[in-house]
């Protein structure tokens, strides 16, 4: 699990490109806002955002466009990308019971059909994660500035929903 490359197609392709400043470095031709360092990065929060908000998108093709992410970038994050699949296996279907949650999350191999069921989930919740990104970071926005005042507005909202979700501890 998470040991080769990941490829995205179609319209979250466009939209890890738009949101990755790797695509700048591998072709300085193709509009990009760069929020994020690589693909991988995107990918990661992707799916973390699609877990939290509870956002799943499907496969789509709509577009001819491809965005790999390499095998060593995933290898290196893999352990990252493996805590986040088990949670998501701990956590996605309430109506299974707590042991066959903790299967899907621990006991089975990278071979096994319901590991490749879990990770077709894994990547559903990356895709509507990274479709919000994007929808986020380009809503109303025509410059670069726009872009970047999103980008901004995004992050103070995140840490006003944590601080009001967490609230700081008095000394």
């Amino acid at each position: 699990m998470f040991d080769g490359e990941i490829k995205i197609t179609g319209k979250h392709a466009s939209y890890v490109k738009f949101l990755a400043a790797k695509t700048t470095q591998l072709n300085k031709g193709v509009p990009c806002v760069g929020a994020f360092k690589r693909y991988i990065d995107v990918y990661i929060a992707g799916a973390t955002i699609g877990l939290v908000k509870k956002l799943k998108s499907p496969i789509d093709n709509s577009v001819s466009e491809t965005a790999t992410l390499f095998a060593d970038a995933v290898i290196g994050e893999q352990e990252k990308l493996k805590i986040l699949y088990r949670i998501m296996q701990l956590i996605d279907d309430p109506s299974l019971s707590c042991d066959d949650r903790l299967d899907l999350a621990f006991r089975y191999d990278a071979d096994d059909a319901r590991v490749k069921k879990g990770m077709e989930l894994f990547n559903s919740y990356a895709r509507g994660g990274i479709q919000w990104l994007y929808d986020e970071i380009t809503q109303n926005a025509i410059t670069s500035d726009d872009y970047y005042e999103n980008i901004s507005n995004l992050v103070k909202n995140f840490s006003q929903d944590y601080e009001e979700a967490f609230p700081k501890e008095e000394d």
